[in-house]
């Protein structure tokens, strides 16, 4: 029996006339509009690129080696949060969304600047995480204010703006860290967001799309709490046992959950997520492979500042400091910044998939030069910079093979859980690097508890990371969908 219940939204059904696309805006104004909404997206990768040089820093402030689950939590959190408040976004409006995210995240970064204790930290970051529904957000609201012809570029100029953070986040963190230690990374989120909201609310047109529909939020609790299951097993496998009950008992749980949210999604009349769109062919292959890409993008950007940071051994570590990790992560963000709107333009005059096999097939090769050669500054830098293209390219020709494949009034959702299949993988390649480097700990210095890896764990590290980028470049190269030039969505969904 399908769910009966009413709409918990009633307003009229439809596009709300009063805000419309922009149609006879010229491409300036359309710059101008962009530029603030573009800024505070920068947000959803600063919370990362200002945090990774400051995690050793973090581990030995808090004595802890699960340093990890500072990132893991914020992917964790948006696994949850992305396809709830994306289906929110989508009945409300998706600059409305925006701005909500924005001061959960705020309170996060006060939280994360205060916070005595590890678990406290924690907590901190989880309110960080919602900021992750920023970005499908914005995605949707490119496509329902600005005309079609800029859409696909304009994804990508989302996309730069992630790549100027990777610029911007390494220096800055670094800065930051060394002068007055990684506490201040956290006072600088809050007053980078404070400063920004305002802007966008005052210059930002809202959509005027919506899918007037009830939010189903035991499906995003059974999903959310399955994907975090799923998740904490794998983290805490390798100290708990994999054999062990309380391993294979989080698993269990995790697929119960995540069995009926499928079975509750397929029988609601309003579900969540359209798990039949979902599964289908425009958009599972595209999930599956962004899986992969993001599961080498957030391994790798876990375990190269442990790499930079570690001192000179033989045959690897470079001896940097926190500024030091920045050599290598400011020329991948340049590499990145100009590749998101190439990587759009291609998606527009070629095809999104085109750009979507450069980006895996890059993240695949500097993973591969990473395992093979990392004694030499050099060595890593030219990995970085291979690493920069498939950066670029990644999230604008993800962007745009999910705004080929839905409806407009799905936009937000579907990009939502693009950005879950993107958690999920970040999440796992943090979780699963992390567990094969807790294996090949060297020693822990004393007096500084800063932890130091054998060379052979982060050889493992980055071999795994291509091996599963690798898969994903083959689940590319045999996809139907993506294959013509992008449209903005006006083409209509796609199934192939």
């Amino acid at each position: 029996m399908r769910d009966a219940s009413p709409p918990l939204f009633n307003a009229r059904p439809g596009p709300d006339t009063a805000v419309g696309r922009l149609d006879t805006r010229s491409t300036a104004s359309c710059v101008l509009l962009l530029v603030p909404l573009v800024l505070l997206t920068e947000v959803v990768a600063l919370e990362l690129s200002l945090v990774y040089p400051a995690l050793p820093a973090m581990a030995a402030e808090f004595r802890t080696p699960a340093i990890g689950w500072a990132l893991t939590v914020v992917s964790l959190v948006g696994v949850v949060a992305q396809p709830l408040l994306g289906k929110v976004a989508d009945a409300v409006g998706k600059k409305r969304m925006i701005t909500l995210a924005a001061v959960a995240f705020a309170a996060g970064s006060l939280v994360c600047a205060l916070a005595p204790t590890f678990p406290v930290l924690l907590i901190g970051r989880a309110l960080q995480g919602t900021c992750l529904v920023i970005a499908p957000c914005a995605y949707g609201l490119i496509r329902d204010v600005l005309p079609p012809r800029a859409v696909p570029v304009a994804l990508g100029a989302i996309t730069t703006g992630l790549g100027l953070s990777a610029v911007a986040g390494p220096v800055i963190g670094g800065l930051l860290v060394n002068a007055f230690g990684f506490r201040a990374v956290f006072w600088f989120c809050l007053a980078y967001v404070l400063v920004l909201t305002p802007v966008l609310v005052l210059t930002v047109p809202e959509s005027g799309v919506r899918l007037r529909r009830r939010v189903d939020l035991a499906g995003g609790v059974l999903f959310g709490a399955g994907a975090a299951g799923l998740l904490l097993a794998v983290g805490q496998g390798s100290s708990w046992g994999w054999a062990a009950p309380r391993t294979l008992a989080v698993l269990g749980g995790a697929g119960v959950l995540l069995a009926l949210f499928v079975l509750c999604e397929l029988r609601r009349e309003e579900p969540l997520i359209d798990v039949r769109l979902l599964t289908g062919p425009a958009l599972r292959w595209t999930l599956l492979a962004t899986f992969g890409g993001a599961f080498a993008i957030g391994g790798q950007a876990f375990v190269v500042p442990l790499l930079v940071q570690t001192p000179k051994l033989p045959g690897y570590g470079l001896g940097a400091d926190a500024l030091g990790v920045a050599m290598f992560l400011v020329p991948q963000g340049l590499v990145g910044a100009v590749c998101g709107p190439v990587g759009g333009l291609v998606a527009r005059r070629r095809a999104p998939r085109t750009s979507f096999l450069v980006a895996l097939a890059a993240l695949t090769a500097g993973a591969v030069i990473l395992a093979m050669l990392h004694a030499e500054p050099w060595q890593v830098l030219v990995a970085a910079l291979v690493q920069g293209i498939g950066f670029g390219f990644f999230f604008v020709s993800a962007s745009n093979l999910v705004v080929e494949a839905v409806p407009a009034t799905h936009t937000a959702v579907s990009a939502g859980m693009m950005g879950v299949a993107n958690n999920l993988g970040n999440a796992t390649g943090v979780t699963v690097l992390g567990v094969v480097l807790a294996q090949h700990v060297l020693r822990t210095d004393q007096d500084t508890g800063r932890i130091v890896y054998a060379e052979s764990g982060f050889t493992l590290s980055f071999l795994l990371a291509a091996a599963v980028a690798g898969v994903a470049v083959a689940v590319a190269v045999f996809m139907r969908g993506g294959r013509s030039p992008a449209t903005g969505g006006q083409a209509g969904p796609v199934h192939v």
